[in-house]
């Protein structure tokens, strides 16, 4: 929903002038990463939080929609790769596992 609203957005206001962007992160090690994925410190495919903000912010005013940080952006160009039947099953795999590890 949020990368077809900041396109829609970017499409309408370019025209005068204004840019939207839309940054695609993967995870990043904060608390609420550590709660949602059991991320508890940064790593290659992980950044800090400042690493990714300094990321985030060099992407400005590049392209309407980017991910920045450079191992996200490697991650997402190979998952581009497969068919959304198994990225929708890996994604419901890793939800429905850290589901019940909270429940448990």
């Amino acid at each position: 929903y949020i990368d077809k609203l900041s396109r829609s957005l970017y499409v309408e206001y370019k025209l005068r002038g204004i840019d939207v962007q839309c940054q695609v992160p993967l995870y990043v090690a904060t608390n609420l990463a550590s709660k949602v994925a059991s991320i508890e410190k940064s790593s290659m495919f992980v950044p800090s939080p400042e690493d990714y903000a300094k990321a985030a912010i060099r992407q400005i005013g590049y392209e309407p929609r980017c991910t920045p940080y450079w191992s996200h952006a490697v991650q997402w160009c190979f998952a581009r790769l497969l068919p959304d039947v198994l990225l929708d099953a890996w994604r419901l795999s890793i939800a429905l596992r850290r589901r019940a590890e909270v429940l448990a």
